[in-house]
């Protein structure tokens, strides 16, 4: 038994490993599907339209999962 227990598993990833990290669909789907075609006024309108696309995903658990399904991790 490790000084963890049996409860705690490490898993060791690449230095970078995007197809691993279920943000990276997350941004993907707000930057092209969201915000495909919206043109901001300015830096402020398109950060609120950043974030109302981030508030609709976290609402959306099929969504969520979806991603964490296309990183293929354990969960």
């Amino acid at each position: 038994m490790d000084r963890f227990g049996s409860k705690v598993r490490i898993e060791w990833l690449p230095p970078y490993a995007p197809d691993l990290n279920p943000v990276e669909p997350v941004w993907s789907h707000t930057k092209y599907a969201d915000l495909a075609n919206y043109i901001p006024d300015d830096v402020r309108d398109l950060a609120c339209e950043v974030a109302r696309s981030l508030d609709r995903t976290a609402g959306n658990q099929s969504l969520l999962r979806s991603f964490f399904h296309c990183a293929k991790l354990r969960l």
